[in-house]
């Protein structure tokens, strides 16, 4: 009797575990589609607009569902990827393709993918408009620390921006620059308010 509810309790803890999964997928779906919304405004609006437009977003989703679009694409990781054909562009995930840039150069091959690499900046600053309203759990909320985490934010944008026009010029060395800048402003905020 004991085996049976044991094996009983097992599974039904192992179905609210895959429900917490699927819904955390589909949460991070949800967000995925509102980002690249947002995305397609980017440098048609200018960034008190994209935040108007990105507040309700951040209300509504975890930042860290938001934030899932720059993981890898492939497997269960859930990420938008780089460019419209999944590992046509490697790696496939927009944080790494960004970190791949800094540490391994950019390469005549990686701008034969401009459109793709502007398109994944537009969705960086996408995701930086969203955030720049998101609630932060660890940071204290004074006036001082929204100050800080809105001017954070508006770093990744500007940094993204630069990047688009960067990658549009196809200059391999300031397409490394910016992809380093963009990094930077990413870092930056992350070793702040991030475990």
């Amino acid at each position: 009797m004991m085996k049976k509810y044991a094996l009983l309790m097992g599974f039904g803890v192992a179905l609210a575990g895959a429900g917490v999964v699927s819904r955390a997928a589909d949460d991070e779906a949800e967000a995925a589609a509102a980002v690249k919304k947002v995305a397609d405004m980017v440098g048609k609006k200018d960034w008190a607009a994209l935040v108007k437009e990105g507040a309700p977003i951040a209300k509504k989703y975890d930042l860290l569902d938001v934030m899932s679009v720059f993981k890898k694409r492939e497997g269960d990781k859930g990420g938008l990827g780089v460019g419209p054909k999944a590992g046509a562009i490697t790696p496939d995930g927009i944080q790494a393709k960004i970190d791949s840039m800094v540490e391994d150069g950019v390469t005549t091959k990686d701008l034969a993918h401009a459109k793709d690499l502007a398109r994944m900046a537009d969705i960086s600053a996408a995701v930086a408009s969203i955030a720049a309203k998101a609630p932060n759990d660890e940071a204290k909320k004074t006036p001082k620390d929204t100050e800080q985490w809105e001017k954070f934010a508006k770093e990744m944008h500007d940094a993204s921006r630069d990047f688009a026009k960067a990658v549009q010029g196809k200059d391999t060395n300031k397409v490394k620059a910016a992809a380093t800048k963009l990094q930077g402003a990413c870092t930056k905020c992350h070793e702040k308010y991030r475990d």
